[in-house]
C-alpha cells in the first residue's frame, strides 16, 4: 500500500477503449463476470505492458498506479522518465522515479498510463499496482470467495442508494475509507485496502484505549510494504463490526514499541501551520474483505458489502 500527496493525484490513465464495451457486456451497464487471482491476500488480474503478459495487483489502498521496477528490469523495457515525487508507506517516505505514455492492455483493452510510480513490487512477472486514477473510472464489485470481478456502470446502478457500509472518500488522497465498529462504544473510520493482505491495522494508541493490548496475547513480526518495513505485533479479536455484519476472529496488527509509522504521523498542509491527523485510524485488509462479496464507488464513497458463498455451478449461471 502506497499513498501519495494529494496534489498528484490528479494522474489517472487514459482509456483509448471504454473497458465497458471492450469487454462482453453480461448486460446493459454491466461486464460478464472475469476471472481474478486471490494470491496471498491480494487481488491480481491478468495484464499486459507493451505486449508483455504479466499480474497486477489492483490496490484499493494505493492513491495513483505504480509499474515494478523488478519487471522493469527483467523485461529491458525503458520509458519516458518524469519528475520524481515523494511516495508514502506505512513506516516512510521515499522520492521515486515515474515514467510516462506506458502501454498496456488489461482485461482486454488497450490503456494508456500518463505518468506510472517506480515501485520494487517484488517478483518480476507482477506488473502494475491499479489505484485510484484507475479505480475512480467505474464501480467494481469483486466476489473474494469465487475470485472474480466485473466493472458496472454508474448509470446502470443507484449504489448510494443500496450501500449497507457507512463510507467516505479521504478528502486529503481520496482513498476509501470505511466505519468499523471496534467495540460496544468505538467506530473507526480504516482505510479499505485490497493492498493488505492483514485484517485490520490500528495505531498503538488505539488499541490501548480499547484494552486490546493487555488482554489478547500478542506475537511479534514484521511488516513489508513496498517502501519500508517495521515491527509489529499481532493479535486476534473476538469481533468487529462492519455495516450489518459481525465478522468473528480478527487479526489485528499494531507497530511494536518504538516505531513510529508514517501513516499515523500528523500532516501539515502546505503554507498552514494546523498539523492534523490522518483521516483513517488504520487499515482494513483482505482477513475482513474475504468474506464478501464487494460492491465499491470509488469516486463518489460509496460501499456495499454483500456476504460471499463459494458458488458449486458454473459462475456464468449466476449473472
Amino acid at each position: 500500500m502506497s499513498r501519495l500527496p494529494h496534489r498528484w493525484c490528479t494522474v489517472f490513465v487514459c482509456l483509448h477503449l471504454s473497458l465497458i464495451s471492450s469487454v462482453q457486456p453480461a448486460h446493459a451497464g454491466m461486464t460478464e463476470w472475469m476471472d481474478i487471482r486471490v494470491v496471498n491476500g491480494f487481488l491480481v488480474v491478468e495484464t499486459e505492458v507493451s505486449g508483455i503478459a504479466g499480474l497486477s495487483i489492483i490496490d484499493t489502498g494505493a492513491q495513483a498506479n505504480a509499474i515494478n521496477s523488478q519487471f522493469l528490469e527483467s523485461s529491458g523495457l525503458e520509458f519516458k522518465k518524469d519528475r520524481k515525487v515523494t511516495i508514502e508507506g506505512v513506516f516512510g517516505k521515499e522520492k521515486r522515479s515515474t515514467y510516462r505514455e506506458v502501454p498496456a492492455t488489461i482485461f482486454g483493452a488497450p490503456v494508456t498510463f500518463t505518468r506510472l510510480v517506480d515501485l520494487d513490487l517484488g517478483a518480476p512477472d507482477i506488473q502494475l499496482f491499479l489505484g485510484a486514477g484507475f479505480l475512480d473510472s467505474y464501480i467494481f464489485q469483486f466476489d473474494y470467495a469465487n475470485e472474480r470481478m466485473r466493472l458496472i456502470t454508474r448509470d446502470s446502478v443507484d449504489l448510494k442508494a443500496i450501500k449497507n457500509v457507512d463510507a467516505k472518500t479521504d478528502g486529503q488522497g481520496g482513498s476509501m475509507l470505511v466505519r468499523v465498529g471496534l467495540d460496544e462504544d468505538t467506530r473507526a473510520w480504516l482505510l479499505m485496502d485490497t493492498g493488505s493482505n492483514g485484517g485490520i491495522l490500528l495505531d498503538r494508541d488505539l488499541a490501548r484505549r480499547l484494552d486490546w493490548i493487555d488482554t489478547y496475547p500478542k506475537v511479534d513480526g514484521v511488516s513489508s510494504g513496498a517502501i519500508s518495513s517495521g515491527q509489529m505485533e499481532y493479535f486476534r479479536v473476538p469481533s468487529i463490526q462492519v455495516g450489518p455484519f459481525e465478522i468473528e476472529n480478527v487479526l489485528v496488527s499494531i507497530p511494536a514499541p518504538g516505531e513510529s509509522p508514517e501513516f499515523f504521523e500528523t500532516s501539515t498542509r502546505t503554507g498552514s501551520r494546523l498539523a492534523s491527523r490522518k483521516s483513517s485510524a488504520g487499515l482494513l485488509g483482505y482477513d475482513i474483505l474475504k468474506h464478501f462479496v464487494v460492491t465499491i464507488d470509488y469516486d463518489r464513497g460509496h460501499v456495499h458489502f454483500y456476504p460471499g458463498e463459494k458458488l458449486t455451478a458454473d459462475p456464468g449461471e449466476n449473472q
